[in-house]
């Protein structure tokens, strides 16, 4: 089963509704009813609880459970982080018994929760938060351009509160820049995944299709350039020679001359991305 995929059910534990639902005390209720109460599937609740989000059902027989509102409050708290912050369920995991034990102290308001998400966030690595803010950008600036999109859905799309947004970046163009930035990581990871070693043509091939998706955003930065935007000035170029950096141990050619080499792959590429661009009958030197 894959993982975060939420409509793939589970066999084990069984469905509870298949038991009597008065039975056991009158605080727990069968699977059926905790779906009915959450407005999640039962199949659902069964994969929370495989991948251990959930606390243990009370086992009546082989294929009888019972749940409670530690279960309610539990799947309330994975809907809104699934649905409002975006969160993986990898991260939800790992941050839902701190959430819970919170909220069992009083009223968890939504500072709260922003607060304890993102300290958990920081706490699993350097860079962690403000990866997540690039990553979002650079998918967000690609589909919609730059006026298009404004902090409030980069953060929404990273599942980071808006008010942690500034403790990365100064502003929209900051996280533009570092988005555009990001693709020489994003396109070198995958071409590390490429086999080696690849001759100049099914580099330059290869590249070009790699990029394809973030044409939009890496058009919209040389075009900002040329008008001389501020801060932008040089960018265009900082990503090609990433590109030929990460590009060149993936390349048949060796010395000195793999870096020339390398350069002219990506130079073809960029150009290819924007013929692409301008139409079959556009003329680019």
């Amino acid at each position: 089963m894959p993982a975060g995929d939420e409509s793939a059910g589970d066999e084990s534990p069984g469905d509870a509704s298949a038991g009597d639902e008065s039975a056991g005390p009158a605080s727990t209720f069968a699977a059926s009813v905790l779906s009915e109460r959450t407005g999640t599937p039962v199949p659902t609740i069964h994969y929370y609880l495989h991948l251990g989000l959930l606390p243990e059902p009370v086992q009546l027989a082989s294929n009888r459970f019972l749940y409670d509102e530690r279960h309610v409050e539990a799947l309330q708290v994975i809907r809104l982080l699934r649905h409002g912050r975006n969160l993986p369920l990898e991260v939800i995991r790992d941050v839902l018994s701190d959430l819970l034990s919170f909220g069992g102290r009083g009223t968890l308001s939504r500072d709260d929760w922003d607060v304890l998400i993102d300290a958990h966030l920081e706490r699993s690595g350097p860079g962690v938060v403000s990866d997540r803010l690039v990553a979002a950008a650079r998918e967000a600036f690609t589909e919609h351009g730059y006026a298009g999109v404004n902090v409030a859905d980069i953060c929404n799309a990273a599942g980071i509160a808006k008010g942690s947004f500034y403790r990365y970046f100064d502003s929209k163009e900051a996280v533009f820049l570092a988005a555009a930035r990001s693709t020489v990581d994003a396109v070198g990871d995958q071409l590390d995944k490429l086999p080696a070693p690849m001759s100049e043509r099914q580099a330059t091939e290869r590249l070009q299709l790699l990029l394809g998706p973030m044409a939009p955003l890496l058009l919209e930065v040389a075009l900002a350039e040329l008008r001389r935007q501020p801060n932008l000035a040089g960018v265009v170029a900082a990503i090609a020679a990433g590109l030929a950096t990460r590009l060149g141990p993936r390349l048949a050619t060796r010395g000195d001359h793999r870096r020339t080499v390398a350069r002219r792959v990506v130079d073809a590429a960029l150009l290819g991305l924007l013929r692409s661009a301008l139409g079959p009958s556009a003329s680019v030197p």
